[in-house]
């Protein structure tokens, strides 16, 4: 005879299941958790990467519209050569940014590293437009030498990252972490960590370093 098989009972299976539902519940935060300061550090890097190569590109004239000697700021799709400069049949060669950065979605912005980057060029009144070619007509070839906006935020926020990301024409980068920005639906306007202005405007406000800015959240220096 064989001896009679035992199998699991019901209390045990029970037991069983409860201890992976309470490991789950510990893991996956976590996981959350590493996943979006991963995201926040590495559009942080990204944030830089486009203030340098803005910087250079408005140095060296790349976009001149006007023809008056002063470099001109230039949208993602530019800066990643995934588009004729404005004003031109050729693209900006060599590019500081990856590929990825110019493969805007239809919404405008561009998605990378579980964020959305949108960078505005001033209109002629000052108003921030999103650097799109349907746009492009209406940038301000003046007000464009002298300011731009850059902006990143969650796809999901809480999931993706729980930080929003501020850059201007004056190089340094402000982050919010109490603001509600997440995905499409509820995108930064132009010109969020500004004060002075509306916050829809991108020329002639001051960054809101450390008060209320002019989209009712408080926006502070990367240290």
């Amino acid at each position: 005879m064989h001896p009679r098989e035992h199998g699991f009972t019901l209390i045990e299976l029970l037991i069983v299941t409860a201890f992976i539902s309470v490991l789950a519940g510990v893991a996956v935060p976590n996981l959350l958790t590493s996943r979006a300061a991963a995201n926040e550090r590495a559009i942080l890097a990204t944030m830089r990467t486009i203030a340098t190569a803005q910087a250079q590109s408005m140095a060296a004239g790349s976009v001149d519209v006007d023809n008056d000697g002063a470099g001109e700021a230039l949208s993602l799709i530019e800066l990643a050569g995934a588009t004729n400069l404005r004003g031109s049949t050729v693209r900006l060669t060599p590019t500081s940014l990856t590929k990825g950065l110019g493969n805007a979605q239809t919404s405008g912005y561009v998605s990378n590293k579980g964020y959305l980057i949108g960078l505005y060029l001033p209109d002629s009144t000052g108003a921030g437009l999103l650097g799109t070619e349907a746009n492009f007509p209406n940038v301000d070839p003046n007000l464009a030498e002298n300011c731009w906006t850059c902006l990143a935020w969650p796809l999901t926020k809480g999931a993706s990252g729980s930080a929003a990301f501020f850059l201007n024409q004056q190089g340094e980068t402000l982050v919010c972490r109490t603001s509600n920005y997440s995905g499409t639906l509820a995108a930064p306007p132009a010109g969020a960590a500004l004060t002075g202005v509306p916050a829809t405007q991108i020329s002639g406000g001051t960054l809101a370093l450390g008060t209320v800015a002019a989209d009712g959240n408080t926006w502070v220096a990367m240290q």
